[in-house]
């Protein structure tokens, strides 16, 4: 949008607790930057809107936000989801009559655990404030947003898949390995995951769950003490990589995940993605037969079922980690951001 003209300010409440920029080439002091400080929201507010721990939700009194949008005479604005700092913003549009659009990963039947109840009236209370949405999952396409407002453009969470590209030579592990990458909590379904191993090794397979990540959710000691069940901890970029490169595929079992950008970088490393109903990336990740599976993240017979196709046609495992990666490419943040701007050019022009 810079290259066709646009002059583009993006407003960002910390300049440590999130930096995409970084992984974009873009140096923190670029004028498209401008912080702006603001003070934390108490503990309720956060747990009623549904901040997460890395996206703390701000107040807008002292942050002095009003005072740049009044200085850089914005014609469009593009909020981040729908907290108290961003609703001084749509009022503040709202009053000038400045078309503003949500961005935003929550429709109105989000998965489990993503939204409180209350989280969602607030949303359909303050609908009115938005004259689009940019949905970052699926279920978000069905954001809450002006009657009048035209179809929002679907831009999911994503990567660069050359962040994350495929292995060339590097060595499987043997036995074929099942990767799980993520906060281990009891919400990611862990437990289906570990009682299909159990139902695979009592078919008699080989093979290897490794859970990648830390939290509270422990295995149960027999479980623990299977030979099919490893335990890698927390891991870093690179040794990441290399994690994903030596598996060979991907489970997310979430009974409740808006998206899961884990499943992209699966899919761009090329692995067979199998992906929870309850999980937003399974509607643009994990397509059945082409990338990989779908499954009822509390249950393990089917999801034991899918990982044994896996397990028994080493051809079916190629075909579909080919898939997966091209998937990866099409959902990339650059062919996304180049959606965006197209849907973006065609709502100024029906705005203007």
């Amino acid at each position: 949008m810079r290259a066709r003209g646009w002059r583009f300010l993006v407003l960002v409440g910390s300049r440590v607790t999130y930096r995409p920029w970084g992984s974009l080439g873009i140096d923190e002091n670029d004028p498209l930057f401008c912080f702006v400080s603001g003070k934390a929201a108490p503990e309720w507010v956060q747990r009623l809107l549904g901040s997460s721990f890395r996206d703390k939700i701000l107040l807008p009194g002292g942050s002095g936000i009003t005072k740049v949008l009044s200085l850089r005479k914005p014609d469009l604005i593009i909020l981040n989801e729908r907290n108290p700092l961003n609703l001084s913003v749509a009022l503040w549009a709202k009053r000038r009559r400045l078309p503003c659009i949500l961005s935003t990963d929550i429709g109105s039947a989000p998965p489990p655990f993503a939204a409180t109840p209350a989280h969602l009236k607030y949303h359909r209370f303050i609908r009115g404030l938005f004259n689009g949405a940019i949905a970052k999952t699926p279920d978000a396409m069905s954001a809450f947003v002006r009657k009048d407002a035209p179809e929002p453009i679907l831009a999911p969470h994503g990567i660069n898949p050359e962040r994350f590209p495929e292995g060339r030579g590097e060595q499987k592990a043997e036995p074929f390995r099942f990767l799980f990458v993520g906060m281990m909590e009891p919400v990611k379904g862990l437990d289906t995951l570990c009682a299909a191993g159990c139902l695979l090794s009592d078919r008699g397979f080989r093979f290897e769950i490794r859970l990648v990540g830390t939290g509270s959710w422990k295995p149960s000691p027999e479980v623990e003490s299977s030979a099919w069940l490893s335990l890698a901890g927390f891991r870093e970029r690179g040794e990441l990589l290399n994690e994903y490169h030596a598996a060979r595929a991907f489970v997310l079992p979430s009974h409740g995940d808006t998206y899961g950008v884990v499943v992209h970088e699966a899919a761009s490393c090329g692995l067979p993605v199998l992906v929870s109903h309850t999980s937003g990336a399974c509607h643009t990740l994990a397509i059945e037969g082409e990338s990989g599976f779908r499954f009822d993240s509390k249950n393990p017979e089917e999801l034991a079922d899918k990982m044994a196709r896996l397990l028994e046609n080493p051809i079916l495992e190629r075909d579909l980690g080919a898939g997966a990666r091209r998937l990866a490419e099409r959902w990339s943040t650059v062919r996304s951001g180049e959606r965006v701007a197209e849907w973006l050019l065609r709502f100024n022009s029906a705005t203007a």
